[in-house]
């Protein structure tokens, strides 16, 4: 229970990472593009994501779903974003979202279905957040943004996909944990 509140609060008190990088100031198809690589915290949760679709994916048509479920949260956020506005709880969930990845990773090699499945769609919700961020700077129309944004985000998890296979590791994890901590102690 301490952990858990310890961890709560030093989520809370996070700074706003994901508006410190390049890639907010426009929403044109060059930013979209560049974005995902430039913001240490989205680079992280794609990869990471990627990693986890490796490892626990089977064939191709698995791997394509996974990449496609997760594409569709980044959009779904983005354009709640722009609909519903600022939201306090995001900053904080892109953060958490790093860890919620990096968990599924650990488990990733769990003997349970239900586990895996578990993680895959905690991981898969909290790209929700990556693309919330985005709506909510977002001005007038985002959708050559997003296009740009879909690209390079396929591309990172594709990478990440097939260094996932390549590894297959639990301890990938522990991996993706400390470049997340790494992060937040660099704000």
């Amino acid at each position: 229970m301490k952990t858990k509140l310890t961890t709560l609060i030093a989520l809370l008190a996070t700074p706003s990472l994901a508006l410190a990088h390049p890639g907010h100031e426009h929403h044109s198809f060059s930013s979209g593009l560049v974005h995902p690589v430039t913001g240490i915290d989205h680079l992280i949760m794609l990869l990471a994501f990627g990693l986890l679709i490796g490892c626990v994916a089977v064939g191709n048509r698995h791997k394509a779903q996974l990449v496609v479920a997760g594409l569709a949260s980044l959009i779904v956020g983005l354009f709640a974003g722009q609909l519903f506005g600022f939201s306090m709880i995001v900053e904080p969930a892109i953060i958490a979202s790093l860890f919620v990845v990096s968990l599924g990773l650990w488990h990733a090699f769990s003997p349970s279905t239900t586990r895996i499945n578990m993680a895959l769609a905690a991981s898969i919700s909290m790209l929700f957040f990556h693309g919330y961020a985005h709506g909510v700077e977002a001005t007038g129309s985002i959708s050559v943004f997003a296009i740009g944004m879909l690209i390079s985000a396929t591309a990172l998890m594709v990478v990440g996909s097939v260094a996932g296979q390549l590894l297959r590791s639990k301890w990938i994890s522990v991996g993706v944990a400390s470049a997340s901590i790494l992060l937040v102690l660099a704000s």
